[in-house]
């Protein structure tokens, strides 16, 4: 056929398909070339596809490890892999063969890596401990791997025989609601939306490919384990229900607009009624709040458990504190790892129908009033010391067969390390916008230590400086400690710029003052640059998939940001926009460190803005700059049938509405 025959082929197709329904066919006709190729997987749990499990005689590949056969068992060596993937696995070079002990293998994911105190003190060292010191005669071997899956888990699951295990510990369930997803995944989810609502897809997600993956990993658990003739031991995940607050930007439920605005008001009569100790006000709005939103936002528990708190019902307290929990799960939303409602229920059911034996931390981190001890968390769901000793003595207890509490949690964790694990814990929690009173908690905690105190001191002259991290004087004060190396060692390769972290920043200030002059800053401070960053994760996160765009979008109703100031007058520079307000003739509202500051009409075109401080309103370190937009969410029908579009061609969605867009926020001091 002649070339030009050819192009106009290809420019007639390419009109057909240039809208979102031409997308929408094309992505159709690429998900029939993949099931006739059988390359679809619908199964979360599934390994990779070529993957083979190798025969101990050969050897073979167990995580980070090649498996080599010996006369005396299977012995694990090191692979040699990048850095940053070792860092997941555990820091173990070489697992000798069991020889005569018994092989216990543990499986898991950050919570069982030991998260923020790896490599010092982990689940798996804590077990080897405590066995040694009952009967001896017991191997543990370390597979916990830092952001497994259900898929990572399935595939180490495949080459799990290798190591010969007697014993199979899987603490896991956190990640399962993060999975990656496949086609078929979203496009289940896309046929959801188009049906009925976001709750629906919602739903879906959590009944049609969750549940369904924990019961398909659960059954090829046992049946790995049989054929290994070992034991398995399921440990359930608890959440920090108490001592963990939402994400700010997930605050507003995916609703249509009308409903929106009537949610966000009863939200303020909520509020208000909290505040006025009308606790049985607050039950029946926020009863309302549910039924508009459908589960949809953490907020409408969140209020619903402060109520309930002070009317001494602490059952109500729990239900309400697991629904904020559970909320945002299964919106393909940005959001910290957790174990749902409908994972602890899969676990726990499938455990008996398994026969396998149980540790619920629900139970056994548990306080007087029935929640989880805060004390045994270093942030949502990763375990302190003391929650880690605990977890390792009730599975002791299990293996040895003895009573449970038996086994006595002992610490055998320095103050110092402990002091330093407090810091990156902050961190950590700084980075999911906790409350303040939490970061001072930990802080405190830690200066009391002089290790401790030397340590954040140390943090907060990096957090203050300019230049290169890796170029700092404090980076070998901060990385001289395994577990601090270890979870610091992504923010080299940053810029001292951009780490922002005011919410940590304002905790050490007022935890351990000033550790001398502050670097002096720029004259023009790009505020945007600055946004709080995590050290530990990277970057800062959307609270959706899609990739970063070049300004900030704000989802909740207030944007907040950090800066620190070198004068005592200055201009704050706005570019901005409201692309979809409710209400015609809503200004967002722009605060500094509590000061109104000025109106910015709204609009869906990008508008600047100048607004004057005065010397009354800056001051010394922390400065914190609050913007409060409008109630955004008109383009609801237009959103929900674009991320109907975008789920089947396998696209991610948008789920939340923009309420606001910054593309600069500069602040130009003047003296």
């Amino acid at each position: 056929m002649p070339k030009d025959s050819l192009r106009r082929r290809a420019d007639t197709l390419a009109r057909l398909l240039a809208d979102a329904r031409g997308a929408e066919i094309l992505a159709e006709l690429q998900k029939l070339s993949l099931e006739t190729r059988g390359a679809v997987r619908t199964d979360p749990a599934a390994p990779e596809a070529g993957a083979s499990r190798a025969p101990v005689s050969a050897g073979g590949v167990l995580g980070a490890w090649h498996v080599a056969p010996t006369a005396d068992g299977p012995e694990l060596r090191r692979r040699d892999l990048p850095p940053e993937e070792l860092r997941s696995w555990a820091d173990v070079a070489h697992v000798p063969a069991a020889r005569d002990s018994s092989r216990v293998v543990l499986l898991g994911e950050s919570s069982a890596r030991g998260f923020l105190l790896d490599p010092l003190l982990t689940p798996a060292s804590a077990l080897q401990r405590q066995l040694d010191a009952a009967t001896g005669g017991y191997q543990v071997v370390d597979l916990a791997h830092t952001g497994a899956d259900l898929r990572d888990l399935g595939q180490t699951l495949q080459q799990l025989p290798q190591a010969e295990p007697d014993i199979v510990v899987v603490y896991a369930g956190n990640n399962w609601v993060r999975s990656r997803h496949t086609p078929a995944h979203l496009d289940l989810m896309a046929g959801a939306l188009r049906g009925g609502d976001y709750t629906s897809m919602r739903r879906a997600y959590m009944d049609r490919i969750v549940a369904p993956g924990v019961e398909q990993f659960l059954d090829r658990l046992s049946r790995v384990t049989r054929e290994c003739g070992s034991d398995v031991i399921v440990v359930i995940p608890e959440f920090n229900l108490r001592d963990w607050i939402h994400d700010s930007e997930l605050e507003l439920p995916p609703l249509p607009a009308k409903d929106l605005l009537t949610w966000s008001d009863l939200r303020s009569r909520a509020e208000a009624a909290l505040a006025a100790a009308d606790d049985d006000g607050v039950l029946a709005i926020t009863a309302e709040m549910t039924r508009l939103d459908g589960g949809t936002s953490p907020v409408t528990g969140h209020l619903r458990a402060r109520a309930a708190e002070r009317t001494g019902d602490l059952g109500a307290v729990r239900t309400a504190l697991v629904d904020s929990r559970d909320a945002v799960c299964g919106l393909l939303a940005t959001h910290t790892p957790r174990i749902t409602t409908d994972i602890r229920t899969a676990l726990t059911e499938g455990a008996v129908r398994h026969g396998f034996r149980a540790v619920d931390l629900a139970e056994l981190l548990r306080a007087e009033d029935g929640l989880p001890d805060p004390a045994h968390f270093l942030d949502y769901c990763h375990l302190s010391s003391t929650g880690i000793e605990m977890t390792a003595a009730a599975v002791a207890d299990i293996i040895i067969g003895h009573t449970p509490g038996h086994t006595s949690p002992q610490n055998h964790i320095s103050a110092a390390d402990r002091a330093i694990g407090d810091v990156l814990a902050a961190i950590h929690n700084s980075y999911y916008g906790q409350r303040s009173t939490r970061l001072a908690a930990l802080v405190n905690s830690a200066v009391a230590v002089p290790e401790g105190r030397t340590f954040a001191t140390s943090l907060l002259r990096l957090l203050e400086s300019t230049g290169p991290v890796w170029a700092s004087v404090t980076v070998s004060a901060l990385t001289a400690r395994p577990h601090a190396a270890r979870y610091l060692a992504p923010m080299l390769s940053r810029s001292a710029e951009t780490l922002g972290m005011w919410r940590l920043q304002q905790a050490l200030c007022e935890a351990i003052g000033r550790p001398g002059a502050a670097a002096a800053e720029d004259r023009t401070v790009d505020v945007l640059r600055t946004a709080e960053q995590g050290l530990i994760e990277g970057a800062f996160q959307s609270v959706d998939h899609r990739p970063e765009r070049a300004f900030l979008q704000g989802f909740g109703p207030v944007t907040n940001l950090g800066f620190r100031a070198a004068a005592r007058r200055a201009v704050v520079r706005l570019t901005y926009r409201v692309p979809a307000a409710i209400r015609a003739g809503d200004c967002a509202a722009v605060f500094l460190n509590g000061h109104h500051l000025g109106e910015l009409p709204g609009g869906p075109h990008w508008t600047s803005a100048d607004l004057l401080v005065g010397p009354e309103v800056l001051r010394d370190g922390v400065n914190r700059i609050e913007v409060r937009w409008p109630c955004g969410g008109n383009d609801w029908a237009d959103r929900r049938v674009e991320d109907a579009c975008r789920l089947a061609r396998g696209d991610y969605p948008v789920v939340r509405a923009v309420q606001g867009e910054l593309f600069d926020l500069l602040v130009e001091m003047n003296d």
